[in-house]
């Protein structure tokens, strides 16, 4: 598993920590026995500033967040169309039976607007959320760190670049994107968000589904550990993925992870006993974490982070999924949680083995929310958009509905998923992303 990792700038002009990719760590390196997940999270010691003796804790807010998915532009558009009870699938009911699969998953979960832009989706998508994020923290992103999510990347510049050069033309731009292939898909989004955000640095994180709360993790540790003379003031975290290219959708589907492609067919029905897979989408998401003392009231503050991975299998998590167990150990324990955000992907294997896990940790009754229903499975910023939308239900007291779930699958006692959407106090959330290769990822998070 790939672990934060925070070295001091080479230069006291820096002023601030630079972000690193530690390296790759071995469950037997560590002492653990093989196949037993590690874990990446701040020691308690982390969390009290350095500049001297008896300071007070230092504490996380996010301070502002963005959206955009194939529902709409924005984070509270987004969350009113939830409210309202809409899905993706609603996008292609009308669709002719023989419509072609690749074509089908495009309009439901395109984003038709990070298409008319200059470069790839996924820059677009992430340039718009980054945008909103810091428009409603009221900073500029100039001179801001940023983590970037993705587990894609900006593949479309890829294939556009190595399309020009099987057959001399270029399929979308004017302009050859040369530099997809010369950089990579992660570090071309990386780049291009660095020079149209005028960011400081820019660290790319990838770890399949999880990656975005593992950015969100990265970012913590980074506003967290070290001397207060090295840590930024704030952190910009960013997930996009724009990857609804004809070879990956076949692929899920020979791994038989999609819905069945046929027009009224493709619904997602993560929490169902009668799932049947998930619906793929373009999606970009941002927060911005800040620092502080105190939290103001009606602030949401980051409460806590986990990072986990397993040494079992190159795409299947293990059939007991300890990686989860540890997160949701970790993270829940002992608190109080009103909602939860599960990975949830709508698989028939993955859905019950979460449910159970969570169910087995709670002592209380509990809300749970699965945005894939609705939004489609956005893979690398899956994480980042369930984090935004729990912020959202955190403001509001409000739980989106889930018109889907006629028949839920029971957690324990206390866990029992329903349909209809809800209004209560739901002050503290907790959220959890997975992905192939055993990534787990997971956020608590708490309204003031």
């Amino acid at each position: 598993m790939y672990l934060a990792e925070l070295r001091p700038s080479s230069g006291p002009e820096q002023g601030r920590a630079r972000l690193h990719q530690a390296a790759l760590y071995s469950p037997t390196a560590c002492g653990a026995p093989v196949g037993s997940p590690i874990i990446g999270r701040p020691t308690s010691q982390d969390h009290r500033s350095h500049s001297g003796w008896g300071q007070r804790e230092t504490r996380i807010v996010i301070t502002g967040i963005g959206l955009v998915t194939p529902l709409a532009a924005s984070a509270w558009q987004t969350f009113n169309a939830l409210l309202a009870g809409r899905m993706i699938c609603h996008r292609v009911e009308g669709l002719p039976a023989s419509t072609d699969p690749v074509e089908l998953v495009r309009r439901a979960g395109s984003v038709n607007i990070a298409h008319r832009g200059p470069t790839d989706p996924s820059v677009e998508l992430a340039d718009a959320a980054a945008r909103q994020a810091c428009a409603e923290a009221a900073v500029g992103p100039e001179g801001l760190d940023a983590i970037v999510a993705s587990s894609k990347g900006a593949v479309h510049a890829m294939v556009d670049a190595a399309s020009y050069l099987d057959n001399q033309r270029s399929r979308s731009w004017g302009a050859i994107p040369f530099d997809a292939i010369a950089l990579g898909p992660h570090a071309f989004l990386c780049n291009h968000l660095r020079r149209r955000l005028g960011l400081h640095n820019v660290q790319p994180v990838i770890g399949a589904c999880a990656s975005g709360l593992m950015a969100l993790h990265q970012a913590r540790q980074a506003l967290l550990c070290g001397s207060m003379a090295q840590r930024p003031k704030r952190v910009l975290v960013i997930a996009s993925e724009a990857a609804l290219q004809s070879l990956f959708i076949h692929s899920y589907k020979r791994l038989g992870v999609l819905c069945p492609l046929r027009p009224k067919a493709y619904c997602g029905r993560p929490l169902a006993v009668n799932r049947c897979g998930f619906m793929l989408s373009e999606v970009g998401a941002a927060v911005v974490v800040e620092r502080c003392e105190a939290p103001r009231p009606g602030q949401i503050e980051l409460i806590d982070t986990a990072v986990a991975t397993e040494a079992h299998h190159l795409v299947r998590p293990s059939p007991r999924m300890e990686g989860l167990r540890h997160v949701v150990q970790r993270l829940i324990g002992s608190r109080q949680i009103d909602m939860l955000h599960p990975h949830a992907p709508g698989t028939v294997d993955h859905d019950p083995v979460e449910v159970d896990i969570l169910g087995s940790h709670l002592e209380t009754g509990c809300h749970m929310y699965a945005c894939k229903g609705a939004v489609g499975h956005g893979l690398g910023a899956a994480g980042l958009v369930s984090l935004v939308l729990a912020c959202l239900c955190a403001r509001t007291n409000r739980c989106p509905p889930m018109p889907w779930l006629d028949r839920p699958i029971r957690g324990g006692t206390y866990l029992h998923p329903t349909a209809t959407a809800r209004s209560s106090p739901l002050q503290s959330h907790a959220v959890f992303a997975a992905g192939f290769g055993g990534h787990v990822a997971g956020a608590v998070l708490k309204r003031a």
